[in-house]
């Protein structure tokens, strides 16, 4: 008579999902691991945590996605349990960012949230680059990134609000070439780059009449992208020559000009100069995001002198917003693109800001936990992190109709 293969005790059973687990072998393993359970009762509760774990390498396999994370180690019997289930934690972690780091990026996100790297910097006010916290006690507990990217939906200003300066002075040459060509040409290739669900609008001043400080006009209300319409209206404008700079009485038009337009609204001054026509602009910047948080003033300067780009800066501070410098087209469409690109602060504990950055920027960051916030104040939104160790948090922001979301995941940092 023939002898019956001995039954495996569940101990016996556990090492055989193990090793089963460590060689890949995921339909053994999920054999051995039903076994297991059937056998042991409740007394293997990581079976469970391995058999999602192994669930999700088969689907990360089936995606042809790396797999990262080491098998688990074995463990003297009395804590195999607490290592098997933070094991399977990390590797539920490890996945998840797995799978929003190779998800890609869609062609009309890549288009509505450019993230550049580059600086355009001019003078002594650099463009804004991502802040990292200082001091050695970071280092000592250990650091970890933090990655703040969009996800499939954008996660961009919805409303944008172009002001173009047409006053007499960008009628001078850079290189040859007037600096409103330069600004038409860089402005031209933004707008072919927006998302088609972006709103703009378009205000302009100086391009009718000289030395007349009321010569400010709207050419373009708030309203859906018309891509061809816009180009050709800001292709048209031509500044006159003696003409001036009216930006106070220009920001003070906004208000009225936005109405009660929901959702966050990046106003962006691209100018050479000065306020010329007695008004107050860092006044008007500082009432305007007063009584309408949601609404943000960024300030490019093209070609701006020294001692201007503090004043134009302080333009962009009063308006919640970000000052970006700029000397000829190329460092101007990289300052625009910056200028529309969302930024994010990190608060630790405290209350203090631990970094700041674009979206689509990482941080490195001590171990700890925080809140990260996007947009302006009130901001479009906030989500608690916790940072760890050696970790890279990946956080993917979604914007749907003015609500932004955030899904969080982990992966071994880069």
């Amino acid at each position: 008579m023939e002898a019956q293969p001995e039954q495996l005790t569940p101990d016996q059973l556990y090492d055989q999902a193990l090793a089963l687990f460590r060689s890949a072998r995921w339909d053994e393993a999920i054999g051995a691991l039903r076994q297991l359970q059937s056998q042991g009762g409740g007394a293997y509760p990581e079976a469970e945590s391995l058999l999602a774990d192994i669930q999700l390498k088969q689907g990360v396999e089936r995606g042809q996605a790396p797999t990262a994370i080491a098998p688990p180690r074995e463990r003297p019997s009395r804590v195999r349990g607490l290592a098997l289930a933070a094991v399977a934690l990390v590797t539920l972690g490890l996945i998840g960012g797995l799978r929003l780091m190779t998800s890609g990026v869609s062609p009309a996100l890549t288009a509505s949230v450019p993230a550049v790297s580059q600086q355009a910097v001019v003078g002594a006010l650099p463009t804004p680059a991502p802040t990292q916290p200082s001091g050695a006690a970071g280092g000592a507990a250990g650091e970890g990134v933090l990655i703040v990217r969009p996800a499939e939906a954008a996660a961009t200003v919805e409303n944008i609000y172009f002001i173009l300066d047409a006053s007499g002075s960008m009628l001078a040459r850079i290189d040859g070439q007037r600096k409103i060509e330069i600004a038409r040409q860089a402005m031209g290739a933004l707008v072919q780059d927006l998302g088609d669900s972006t709103r703009v609008a378009l205000r302009t001043y100086g391009r009718n009449r000289a030395d007349d400080c009321s010569d400010i006009e709207l050419l373009s209300p708030l309203a859906p992208l018309d891509r061809e319409g816009l180009l050709a209206q800001i292709n048209a404008i031509q500044p006159v020559n003696l003409s001036r700079t009216p930006i106070g009485s220009s920001l003070a038009a906004i208000a009225a000009d936005l109405g009660d337009t929901p959702g966050e609204t990046l106003v962006v001054l691209l100018s050479d100069g000065e306020e010329s026509c007695d008004g107050d602009p860092v006044a008007e910047a500082t009432h305007l995001h007063a009584d309408h948080p949601n609404v943000q003033v960024s300030v490019v300067g093209l070609d701006i002198a020294p001692e201007s780009q503090e004043r134009l800066a302080a333009i962009a501070e009063a308006g919640g917003g970000s000052y970006f410098g700029a000397a000829d087209v190329d460092q101007l469409g990289a300052a625009l693109k910056q200028a529309l690109t969302l930024r994010y602060r990190v608060i630790d504990e405290r209350g203090g800001v631990a970094g700041s950055a674009n979206v689509g920027d990482s941080l490195k960051l001590p171990v700890g936990n925080y809140r990260v916030l996007i947009g302006g104040d009130p901001p479009l939104l906030e989500q608690k992190i916790d940072v760890r160790r050696g970790m890279a948090t990946l956080m993917a922001v979604s914007s749907d109709h003015g609500q932004m979301t955030a899904a969080l995941s982990r992966d071994w940092a880069p």
